[in-house]
């Protein structure tokens, strides 16, 4: 890796493969220090995360700062697709605002064209301007606006009449008939390896994915109408039937949801969080 310095500061880099899982938790959380929305995890969430949106430590990176770590670059690939998605990146709090994230970006950019990539994605939240000033900096470009929604008080109503289907299935089932450049947490692909007790359900020409609905609070992570069904409102009958299915929830979806999907939960009656995102991608041939 090369070397650089700001300043009287050292900069370096290694592979995170380099490192035990449990110490590239703890980097992680290191990174994430008082950052804009709390972010801990455990090791188990860890790999779970590494998994689930098919992070390559080989290809993600530890920032060292005068041979300490300080910051982390998780990059999520997949097979022959020649695209990197920056899934996360951080910098300690003390070495914020000193230049070392414009250097960390600059190091990454130039690895992932080493590696024939064609594009590079991410997604970050809007109300974090140093950070989206950053990406556009180095020529990133917003593709849409990323919202999420809750809802606590979900009426119960009607009958349920959900069939479980297998979580491949409805994995293949986005990839076919979903948005072609969804976020990457919400692809068919990253959907299908997903495991219970996440569960995904067909309803006619409706489908959903959602978390555990065992807990208290529920994700739901995909909900998808076939093409030829679409402006019949099956969507919204899918919402009213989980929360009937499953009373007494409350129901998330995470900032990560195309924004131009999400009149059929304000419809449902959820209500839009008041953080959001921007999915945004950097070509790069």
């Amino acid at each position: 890796m090369d070397a650089g310095r700001i300043d009287n500061m050292k900069l370096d880099l290694k592979p995170a493969s380099n490192y035990p899982l449990p110490d590239l938790t703890n980097v992680l959380n290191l990174s994430f220090e008082n950052y804009l929305v709390p972010i801990q995890f455990n090791i188990s969430q860890f790999i779970t995360m590494l998994r689930k949106d098919s992070i390559d430590l080989d290809s993600s990176r530890v920032l060292l700062i005068d041979d300490e770590p300080a910051g982390i670059a998780l990059i999520a690939r997949r097979g022959s697709l020649r695209a990197s998605r920056l899934a996360a990146m951080g910098i300690s709090q003390q070495m914020r605002g000193k230049g070392a994230g414009s250097w960390f970006m600059e190091k990454l950019i130039q690895e992932s064209r080493q590696r024939s990539d064609r594009e590079m994605v991410l997604e970050v939240i809007e109300q974090n301007e140093p950070a989206v000033q950053l990406y556009q900096k180095f020529g990133f470009q917003s593709i849409r606006r990323l919202v999420g929604f809750v809802c606590k008080s979900a009426t119960e109503n009607g009958a349920s009449n959900l069939h479980e289907i297998d979580l491949r299935e409805a994995g293949s089932l986005i990839s076919q008939h979903g948005l072609p450049d969804l976020p990457w947490q919400l692809s068919g692909k990253t959907i299908a390896l997903m495991d219970p007790p996440v569960r995904a359900y067909r309803k006619g020409q409706a489908y959903a994915v959602i978390s555990n609905p065992d807990v208290e609070h529920i994700v739901i992570w995909s909900l998808l109408v076939e093409p030829d069904g679409r402006g019949n409102e099956l969507g919204l009958d899918m919402l009213r039937s989980l929360t009937a299915q499953h009373a007494g929830k409350t129901w998330h979806v995470p900032a990560i949801l195309p924004e131009e999907l999400g009149n059929v939960y304000e419809k449902a009656g959820f209500e839009k969080e008041k953080l959001s995102q921007w999915q945004m991608r950097l070509a790069l041939m």
